[in-house]
């Protein structure tokens, strides 16, 4: 196993993501992720990671959306509509605009029709503490799903966190995030709202 996947003890962010998640479903917080203790534990070190990955890839988070200009081809084709090849980056979980007219993406490889190419993406943000608030309470929420039936054997709990998950937790935390993403002067609702404010009113007969 990737030791640079694994959870870390003394990540303390962490720890509290997935007590919060416990919590949730009625368990009794831990004072460590330890692999091999207790079975909360095991479950949290199990699934941790991929819920944080898999609720990443969900929504365009502003905390996690990374740049590159990819300039290095690994292979190119000159019959193509796309013949330039590149590898995604590393940390790259979900690729959001690549900044070139004609593009497709290929398992772990990106072809296009230009070079250099910019590209933006949603990256393998591993460092809690840089999460947005409304971020960790949706991993939370996702997490808890996932230890539901292991720890408490309660199918319709699992059910109800899906639900308030995808209903509730998400669309509200993700549509806050798209709202800040925009600077005032870029977003559509504060354009519209400045012609309704600028606008004169239909003159009295």
């Amino acid at each position: 196993m990737n030791t640079q996947s694994q959870l870390q003890p003394a990540s303390e962010s962490a720890l509290d993501i997935c007590n919060a998640a416990l919590s949730k479903i009625g368990e009794a917080p831990l004072d460590a992720l330890i692999p091999n203790a207790s079975t909360a534990s095991q479950l949290c070190m199990l699934h941790y990671h991929p819920t944080r990955r898999e609720v990443l890839c969900m929504a365009r988070w502003t905390f996690a959306t990374s740049s590159v200009v990819l300039d290095s081809p690994s292979a190119n084709a000159p019959e193509s509509l796309t013949p330039w090849q590149f590898s995604l980056p590393e940390n790259c979980l979900r690729v959001l605009e690549v900044e070139c007219k004609r593009w497709a993406l290929r398992g772990r490889h990106l072809y296009t029709s230009g070079c250099p190419v910019a590209l933006s993406y949603i990256l393998d943000l591993e460092d809690a503490l840089t999460f947005d608030p409304l971020f960790n309470e949706a991993l939370a929420t996702r997490l808890a799903e996932k230890l539901a039936l292991p720890l408490t054997g309660n199918q319709s709990l699992r059910q109800y966190l899906n639900q308030t998950f995808f209903k509730q937790i998400l669309p509200q935390a993700a549509t806050v995030n798209a709202v800040q993403s925009h600077s005032n002067d870029a977003h559509p609702l504060q354009e519209f709202l400045r012609k309704i404010r600028t606008s004169k009113p239909p003159s009295e007969e």
